[in-house]
């Protein structure tokens, strides 16, 4: 009898479908062991060593107890655990509890539950990768250090007891919510004014606006800030001639964008569903787990040959053939810190449009649409800048000479093609921009269409406002904003960002309003604290980012993990000791 374990009984029933009669199917229900939940710290350090105490969880005791019953039956043992690294820990501590049965163990990984995925596995076991179970444990062991050093030294210097929650991630994620909160806060609204011409070429319709972007040879920024000289500045450009300056003409090639990872396709999914991440992980295990779309914890945007070839056959049966481009669509990673081990998030069967109903359906018909958008022609636009000069000559520059006394610019786009655009819009492009939402499709966003004009033709001023506007404070950072922000600055890993959201949220450090995520009083408090005691370790950006460097390298085996963790360990416990915290809490 041959025993495959996996994770998951939905994932068993799934792959009884494809496996030998002589294979018995065995779920572990997750993680099997862990540090304690309590009773102290749980980790020793001896002599460059790091010695983890782990125990059985409590819901698994039934289940390692069957699979311990299975392993002595078993001939061959096949550990098919998740294909990251929390799966391959989670493999080899259910190895370690199979006991005097461990020699019969094996991993396989498969990114997708299909069948030819599946049986390919099977017939190309390895042994454990003791790199990336090296990876897990340290991120494990450092996040309980962070927690049980510094959680404390925040409730003592506080003294609060609602203070009482600090992670090696979260605390990151926390100051930025609260820095940004810290820049609204010192915002100073500034009004000011905007001159708006609406402009005509005698005979080329149509008219268009232009706003002055530069006066006296100097860019204007918000300078006009008094509306009686603004007025007044409007009145003086009327009565002067008005000139096209220049016209610059281009075509814009908009490419698609790439197949969903774990980051984009929580960000798109709050933004175009309104699922919190939590939400979308849970929908992603269940698309998972029923074989309709490859393994979702993933940073890679890599794509098959052969998935490839599949997304091109629908495309060419339901799009015009002009929607098909003549080479496959290759697609770089951008995001910082990226592990190529899998394949981006796509459809196991693109030739489905759409699974199941419900939130879980949404979900796949997104994935879907992203998956075959990014093998789609590139979109085309026509984009017309049109610079105007008031009183060409009228003002003799220090530096540039004779230039105009005011320039004028509007900008237009006329949609020439499609492409990929057609069938969706990239979602996330435009997250923590200016209002943290997505895109609207190209289609409903084109500027109104511009006269065929040439640099010297003169035009007629029709009409000449000063608008008032205001500065803006920047916005406040979305769950899916402040994902991207973690995931462009290569903090955390992509599976983890929900629990990040859930932790701030629920800790009362952060507050969700509308969808905006607000720093509480308490959560400033505590990134004040934090950011004083513990400046150049946990709380910076770069350090945490140069963290998950170094547990790329143990993953990848070019590192050892208990050096790693002994020296972040003790790091943060010589900070905590100056920051207030007596003993050691380390010792012992």
């Amino acid at each position: 009898m041959k025993l495959l374990i996996v994770e998951s009984p939905t994932k068993s029933k799934k792959l009884r479908q494809f496996l030998p009669g002589d294979f018995r199917i065995a779920a572990s229900f997750g993680h099997v062991r862990d540090l304690p939940r309590s009773g102290g710290l749980s980790v020793q350090f001896a002599d460059g060593h790091v010695t983890p105490t782990y125990e059985t969880i409590e819901r698994a005791h039934k289940a390692v107890r069957e699979l311990q019953q299975l392993a002595k039956q078993a001939d061959e043992i096949l550990l098919a655990t998740d294909p990251d690294r929390e799966g391959e820990a989670i493999a080899w501590h259910v190895a370690v509890l199979l006991e005097g049965n461990a020699s019969k163990c094996k991993r396989v990984t498969f990114n997708a539950i299909t069948r030819k995925a599946v049986l390919a596995a099977i017939a190309a076991p390895r042994e454990l990768d003791m790199g990336l179970v090296g990876a897990q444990q340290a991120r494990r062991i450092l996040d309980r250090v962070v927690g049980w050093v510094v959680s404390p030294t925040l409730s003592r210097g506080l003294h609060d007891k609602a203070a009482r929650s600090a992670g090696r991630v979260q605390s990151v994620a926390l100051r930025i919510v609260a820095e940004r909160e810290r820049e609204i806060a010192k915002h100073n609204t500034v009004d000011y004014f905007v001159l708006e011409a609406t402009l005509s070429k005698r005979g080329t319709p149509p008219p268009f606006v232009a706003r002055l972007i530069e006066w006296k040879g100097e860019a204007l920024g918000h300078r006009l800030t008094d509306k009686t000289a603004a007025e007044g500045t409007a009145a003086w450009c009327q009565r002067q001639p008005w000139t096209v300056l220049g016209v610059d003409s281009r075509e814009q090639q908009r490419n698609p964008p790439p197949p969903f990872v774990t980051a984009t396709v929580q960000q798109a999914a709050s933004v175009r569903l309104k699922f919190d991440p939590k939400r979308t992980m849970d929908l992603l295990q269940q698309l998972f787990e029923n074989g309709h779309i490859t393994y979702h914890r993933t940073d890679s945007v890599a794509v098959t040959p052969e998935a490839i070839d599949e997304a091109r056959r629908v495309i060419a049966d339901k799009f015009p053939t002009e929607f098909l481009p003549d080479k496959p669509v290759i697609h770089d990673t951008k995001a910082a810190n990226t592990q190529e081990a899998h394949e981006a998030i796509r459809p196991t069967h693109p030739e489905k449009d759409q699974v199941d109903s419900g939130d879980a359906g949404k979900l796949y018909r997104l994935i879907w649409e992203r998956f075959i958008a990014s093998q789609m022609a590139p979109g085309r636009d026509h984009l017309t800048t049109i610079r105007v000069a008031v009183a060409k000559d009228g003002f003799q520059h220090p530096k540039h000479g004779s230039v105009p006394m005011g320039v004028f610019e509007t900008k237009g786009k006329v949609l020439l093609f499609e492409g990929w655009r057609a069938l969706t819009d990239d979602t996330t492009a435009e997250l923590g921009k200016k209002t943290g939402t997505g895109k609207k499709k190209a289609k409903d966003d084109d500027s109104p269409q511009l006269p065929l004009v040439r640099a010297g033709d003169p035009l007629d001023c029709d009409k000449l406002n000063a608008v008032k506007r205001s500065t803006k404070a920047p916005p406040r950072y979305t769950q899916a904003s402040l994902i991207k922000k973690l995931e462009t600055e290569g903090v955390g890993r992509p599976s983890t960002y929900a629990t990040i959201m859930s932790t701030i949220i629920s800790r009362n450090y952060v507050a969700e309003k509308q969808r905006k995520l607000h720093a509480t009083e308490l959560g400033l408090k505590v990134t004040d604290f934090l950011v004083q005691r513990f400046v150049g370790n946990f709380i910076d950006l770069d350090f945490t980012a140069r963290m998950e460097d170094r547990l790329d390298q143990v993953a990848a085996g070019q590192d050892n993990w208990e050096e790693v963790v002994t020296a972040a360990s003790f790091h943060v416990r010589d900070l905590a000791q100056q920051a207030g915290l007596g003993h050691d809490p380390l010792s012992g």
